[in-house]
């Protein structure tokens, strides 16, 4: 494993911490199966380990990380149960927060709104799926924010990590970033509108559209690296072993 966390000097160091890990889970540094190592990291990061393992010990409570007792901590891999569980509880969170935010939005919100999707189909046309992820995470935390409702904000915070893979996931491996951007522009649109059942109802149904269409790309991904040699990285717990343990710990 190698993950540049560069010198972290700050009070906050367990969420500095906390965010080199997620930086190098959705840039693909850190993959699915692979070991992190707590005192490496804490090397490289010229820290102590102590905010190291409390940000390790957070992932493994999130489900992001899965620790395996006598073999390590590994980065737990997604399957099916768990993109369904995340995008069909964020579509009931989501949903209410756009029909909230349609009721209450300023004009100058509304232009807010605007100025994030016209910024994305920019990234999309110059094919920038790492720009046009940032603002599809701008978009959506600026939707709930601006519902006003804090605790539903805060519900969404606590899936936010899980959330923000995913969603990098889906702009990765969209075979169409410009269609990505028109998606936004649809839900855009329906805030416009002044209709709130439509509007929660629009919302809910493509998040969990989203949702299956990123299962299937899974499934796709897999069939496609099937058979393939495992690359050297420092791995001693297999992609199964790490589904057993997964689920059983939701048994």
């Amino acid at each position: 494993m190698s993950v540049a966390f560069g010198k972290i000097e700050s009070q906050a160091i367990r969420d500095q911490v906390l965010d080199a890990i997620e930086g190098a889970l959705i840039s693909g540094a850190l993959r699915p199966g692979e070991r992190v190592v707590e005192a490496k990291i804490a090397t490289e990061a010229g820290i102590s380990r102590g905010p190291v393992r409390e940000a390790i010990q957070r992932l493994v409570a999130e489900g992001i990380l899965v620790h395996i007792p006598n073999k390590g901590t590994f980065v737990a891999p997604w399957n099916d149960t768990d993109v369904a569980e995340t995008y069909s509880l964020r579509a009931l969170l989501e949903s209410y927060a756009a029909r909230l935010t349609m009721q209450r939005m300023s004009e100058e919100e509304r232009k807010e709104m605007e100025s994030i999707v016209e910024r994305m189909f920019e990234r999309a046309r110059a094919n920038d799926s790492d720009g046009a992820y940032e603002l599809d995470i701008l978009f959506h935390r600026r939707l709930a924010e601006l519902s006003g409702h804090s605790l539903l904000v805060r519900m969404l915070g606590e899936i936010g990590r899980r959330i923000s893979m995913l969603v990098n996931l889906d702009a990765r491996t969209t075979p169409d970033l410009v269609e990505y951007a028109q998606n936004h522009n649809m839900l855009l649109n329906a805030l416009n509108t002044g209709d709130g059942e439509y509007v929660e109802k629009l919302f809910r149904e493509h998040i969990v559209a989203v949702g299956d269409v990123l299962i299937r790309r899974m499934h796709e991904e897999d069939q496609r690296t099937n058979g393939e040699a495992q690359d050297d990285r420092d791995v001693s717990a297999s992609v199964a072993e790490l589904y057993s343990l997964a689920m059983k710990k939701r048994e």
